[in-house]
């Protein structure tokens, strides 16, 4: 089977153009093919990141001009993932994957959920309250972030919006207002506000015009790079919003 892996000229990255953005933490270089363009970027990144070397990733049964669907594509992504954990368990005996490399557990495990996420499957939400309820830094608030986003997609936008206040606080701390992270963690709470209803619309519509100026501010930071993909996110969930598709 092909190499699932990739050289730096046929990568893609979370946005275009992304020059020394691609060092961010968060950034991954995901191939760009035929299995993986139709894909999330995160799919790419969360799932890639798990394993530990590219010669680990050129081993995996990743066919690069596949013709597979979406959903195909992730299930064998979550098959990958299982099997790979699997095989740290037994590796790691009478440890566990968790008690001998605990980053590597999570970063796998996060993988897990997303794959999950994306085939809307149940047990979505029970892996990213083990992956909350099991971290060793307590005051790590990322999973909460990916917690409120499913709590949203599921309807219960009152539980979505008070698991991501916290996560707002602290992405803010870390990063900054203009930080992808923290304009999408308000993003998720203004959708909540909104869902709502009627009578907090004007709360929600306030805070997308925070997003909005913070965007703008972007513009002239280190973030600059994912301006534009930030507006035009903001104004499309917007828009969505006002027309009842989401």
């Amino acid at each position: 089977m092909a190499s699932a892996s990739a050289s730096e000229g046929n990568v893609r990255y979370s946005a275009p153009n992304i020059g020394n953005a691609k060092n961010f933490t968060w950034e991954y270089p995901v191939p760009d093919n035929a299995f993986w363009n139709d894909l999330k970027f995160v799919v790419g990144r969360n799932f890639l990141s798990s394993f530990s070397s590219p010669e680990e990733i050129s081993q995996l049964p990743i066919d690069p001009n596949s013709t597979q669907s979406k959903s195909e594509k992730l299930q064998l992504l979550l098959r990958l993932l299982q099997e790979k954990m699997a095989a740290r368990d037994a590796q790691a005996s009478p440890q566990t994957f968790y008690d001998v490399d605990y980053e590597a557990w999570d970063t796998a495990w996060l993988a897990v959920y997303t794959m999950q996420y994306e085939l809307g499957l149940p047990e979505a939400e029970q892996t990213i309250r083990m992956l909350i309820d099991r971290r060793k830094n307590k005051a790590n608030l990322s999973h909460f972030h990916s917690l409120a986003a499913l709590l949203f997609e599921k309807g219960r936008y009152a539980e979505a919006e008070e698991t991501e206040r916290p996560v707002l606080d602290w992405l803010v701390g870390r990063l900054g207002d203009t930080s992808p992270q923290a304009l999408g963690s308000r993003r998720i709470i203004a959708r909540s506000i909104w869902k709502q209803g009627p009578e907090r619309r004007a709360e929600a519509e306030a805070l997308f015009e925070q997003v909005k100026r913070f965007i703008e501010e972007s513009g002239s930071g280190k973030y600059a790079v994912y301006k534009d993909e930030q507006m035009e996110e903001t104004e499309k969930m917007i828009a969505d919003l006002r027309a009842g598709r989401i």
